[in-house]
């Protein structure tokens, strides 16, 4: 990943952790009727930081580096 990519993703994250925040305050300080919608924008955010966190990326290739297929030289 670029710098560019790490950035956004950062940004994504920490606005997801944001976001789950201020939803779980607002749940705790309503009533459970008028609440329904905050919860629900606390569970999608939780969820999504969940995937984010345990989602792997592979490691990139080293461009330099010789593959396995190449033979001995």
């Amino acid at each position: 990943m670029d710098d560019t990519a790490l950035l956004r993703q950062t940004i994504r994250r920490c606005t997801a952790v944001l976001v789950a925040t201020l939803s779980t305050l607002g749940v705790s300080l309503q009533s459970p009727e008028e609440a329904s919608y905050l919860l629900m924008l606390a569970i999608v955010s939780m969820v999504y930081l969940a995937v984010e966190f345990i989602k792997v990326s592979p490691p990139a290739e080293n461009p330099g580096s010789p593959s396995s297929t190449d033979g001995e030289k």
